[in-house]
């Protein structure tokens, strides 16, 4: 496999955006679906994130078509994003209500789990768990190839960090990330582009125990059968996929690189595996963690050098740490806009773009950085499948249930009304990429009024 740079891609690239975005999927209806989670830390800063049309109020539901919006019109958080405007679903009215009615750990942890599962947090242990998979597992189970990698997860990570935790199995552990650019590509290409006879014996040996599984389970009763046929099935699926790696033929291979030390730079390399990633099919899931940006990077460094105690929580107190914040949410915007420029330019093998054939969700732990939950501003990209994109949804705050907020918004530290439970966000990206399923996780809770809530179900108005 020859590596293939970037700079290749975007020109390949270029010359399929001329042909149309009607050209591209009518040569690509036998695609295969993607999904992308875009994970990032400390959430929004609504206020120079929302958009507001003139004369409406946070009490009025509308919906702004954004790809007629004048760019002058764009918030500052959003503005990165213009390029793109016909590929977004903005959606400005959720949040994070069964976090807010969740007990123990910390709000960053608890926020990670109920974001992207949608379930209660299962602090009883030394690390947290869920209590059900992530959002991308499940779609991973329903659509992965059984030759290719069923999911990817990637991390960008600040210092001292290991991977922020996004991706939950169905037992409700954490998955481990691929956290540096090497590891990322050795998991991708490392089996075709440098064959390891150790395979084919690898290979020999699971067939062996498979055989001796089967052997074993005839002397079983149904319980301890159905065990072993459980196993079995594990190591034939870990053979199935060795195989298609090693075998693997692709024509863009990003170059192996070392490690950048700047965090711009790491996440341009892992959006280079992201994109080879999907065109060689060698996975159609990935999530993408951001970890804690660097002061320096959006200018916070004559505040203080550490973002989530020096700066992350006084949002509310000192008007300088809420403009570095608002710079910080930014900075990742920039970020995501590259990405997916990449997806945009490079070709899908059936047909059109990678990103045609796509959807990316960009949310995160949290709805603002001083640990609230209350405004949770995610966005989608791609997905036109599925959605009718280049639209902003705002919804009201109309559900009876409690959230904490910071007492310069409410001097009792919580308002009684919160925004729509995200988990009908979670149930929409589910039945887009095929999921026959009416509620993630949660499909109804008690808030802290005693009010029953409805979580399941899919958000209004996005088809």
């Amino acid at each position: 496999m020859k590596p293939l740079s970037r700079r290749s891609v975007l020109q390949a690239g270029a010359g399929l955006a001329l042909a149309g975005p009607r050209v591209a999927r009518a040569q690509s209806s036998g695609a295969p679906k993607r999904l992308l989670l875009i994970s990032h830390c400390h959430g929004w800063n609504a206020e120079t994130w929302k958009l507001r049309p003139d004369g409406a109020t946070d009490s009025d539901p509308f919906q702004l078509d954004l790809t007629t919006l004048p760019e002058a019109d764009w918030s500052a958080g959003l503005a990165p994003l213009y390029r793109h405007r016909q590929h977004l679903v903005a959606l400005d009215g959720l949040t994070l209500l069964t976090a807010e009615s969740d007990g123990g750990g910390n709000r960053h942890d608890r926020g990670f789990i109920h974001a992207w599962t949608g379930n209660w947090a299962d602090f009883s242990g030394s690390d947290s768990r869920s209590t059900s998979a992530s959002i991308d597992q499940l779609v991973a189970a329903a659509i992965a190839r059984p030759d290719r990698l069923p999911s990817l997860e990637l991390s960008v990570d600040g210092p001292g960090e290991v991977g922020r935790p996004v991706s939950y199995a169905a037992s409700g552990a954490r998955l481990p990330v691929a956290n540096t650019p090497e590891a990322a590509w050795t998991r991708l290409f490392g089996l075709s582009s440098s064959p390891d006879p150790l395979v084919l014996r690898q290979q020999d040996a699971i067939a062996a125990a498979v055989n001796e599984l089967d052997i074993l389970g005839a002397r079983l009763g149904a319980h301890g059968q159905a065990r072993l046929n459980s196993e079995a099935r594990h190591l034939t699926g870990l053979s199935t996929r060795i195989a298609g790696l090693a075998d693997l033929s692709c024509p863009i291979v990003p170059e192996r690189v070392a490690t950048p030390s700047a965090f711009d730079d790491r996440f341009d390399a892992m959006s280079d595996l992201i994109a080879a990633a999907f065109a060689c099919d060698l996975t159609r899931v990935i999530s993408l963690s951001l970890g804690e940006l660097p002061t320096a990077d959006f200018g916070g460094e004559t505040i203080a050098d550490d973002v989530h105690k020096g700066i992350a929580h006084g949002v509310f107190d000192d008007p300088a740490k809420g403009t570095a914040m608002a710079n910080y949410l930014t900075t990742h915007t920039a970020q995501v806009a590259r990405l997916v420029d990449l997806l945009a330019a490079t070709p899908d093998p059936a047909g059109g773009s990678l990103l045609d054939h796509t959807l990316v969700v960009w949310g995160s732990e949290l709805g603002n950085s001083w640990h609230g939950y209350q405004h949770y501003l995610p966005v989608l990209i791609g997905g036109s499948w599925a959605f009718q994109t280049g639209r902003y949804h705002h919804w009201p705050h109309t559900t009876p249930a409690p959230v904490t907020v910071h007492p310069s918004i409410h001097p009792d530290g919580e308002v009684p009304l919160g925004g729509l439970p995200h988990q009908k966000m979670l149930v929409s990206v589910a039945q887009a990429m095929g999921l026959s399923v009416d509620h993630v996780g949660i499909p109804h809770f008690q808030s802290r009024s005693g009010n029953l809530i409805d979580a399941s179900g899919t958000l209004n108005g996005l088809t």
